[in-house]
């Protein structure tokens, strides 16, 4: 497998669409990635988020954002009341943060909800809104974020772990064009938590898992802004050495690794256009390799 496409459409046409060929990087790591994507495909697992265009066009404007996650949060309490409150504005981080940390507290790391009662005689939607609820959140903070597009096939297991060699492959500088490994365990890492002010969290969590979830950027960092971040995060672990170190993690801890490991390249990258092109769709149709 040399290449992966990333193919947009219109929601409603399936026939208008626009292709994003990546030129896959060929190492180790790319190698199992390609295996997990290979999984869903081979599962026919749907991708989760087809909606997940992050600051491309007006589909995922505020109102959208806010009109779905108190949606969610509704449907949720009509089954058990878990939050109980509705959010006034995508901007109140206090209470996004409050939103995850119940996300987090019922749902459990991984696959730990399937040992929480409170799943036992719920219906299928049940697990599946508060997972969205958990989407919904991000979307509302990536509302003042940099395009993306997120690929994500939330029914695949997420069982594989990063090697320290794997580690050594992560940057924290995004780049146009570029397609890189996306978070994939439940609760919140050093990168979140070093930004966010978060005092609802109950955990800190890692980047200890992947799976075939990718994520596309089209912006590129500045080196002095890629710098900022990075001194910002390690001074947040030497702030909590002592909190990170009853976790389980040294301050000196290769899992404390942050960033996100690169998988793939758009060649002959015109920004211009690339943009005006993919401005026009709302819809992830299909992610194949070939």
């Amino acid at each position: 497998m040399k290449y992966a496409t990333l193919r947009l459409s219109k929601e409603n046409d399936s026939t208008d669409y626009f292709d994003l060929k990546y030129k896959i990087i060929d190492n180790d790591f790319t190698r199992k990635w390609i295996n997990c994507v290979l999984e869903a495909q081979q599962k026919q697992y749907n991708i989760s988020e087809p909606w997940a265009l992050y600051n491309i066009n007006d589909r995922l404007n505020s109102d959208f954002v806010l009109k779905n996650l108190n949606d969610l949060m509704d449907k949720v309490d009509s089954e058990e009341v878990l939050f109980g409150f509705r959010l006034e504005t995508i901007n109140d981080q206090d209470k996004l943060n409050k939103i995850h940390s119940i996300f987090e507290l019922y749902h459990g790391k991984l696959d730990q909800w399937k040992d929480n009662p409170i799943f036992h005689n719920k219906t299928p939607e049940f697990r599946k809104n508060l997972s969205e609820i958990n989407q919904f959140v991000h979307a509302c903070e990536s509302s003042r974020g940099d395009p993306k597009i997120r690929i994500v096939w939330f029914d695949l297991p997420k069982v594989h772990e990063f090697t320290n060699s794997d580690y050594k492959l992560f940057t924290n500088k995004r780049k146009f064009g570029s397609l890189y490994h996306l978070y994939s365990d439940v609760g919140k890492g050093i990168e979140s938590l070093a930004v966010d002010d978060d005092e609802h969290h109950h955990d800190i969590v890692p980047n200890i898992h992947f799976s075939a979830d990718c994520i596309a950027y089209f912006c590129t960092d500045e080196d002095d802004a890629v710098k900022k971040s990075e001194n910002k995060m390690q001074d947040y672990i030497l702030k909590h050495r002592e909190y990170l170190q009853n976790q389980g993690y040294p301050a000196d801890d290769i899992r404390l690794t942050t960033g996100r490991i690169e998988l793939a390249r758009l060649e002959n990258v015109d920004e211009a256009s690339i943009m005006e092109n993919i401005k026009k769709y709302d819809y992830i149709q299909s992610f194949n390799l070939t």
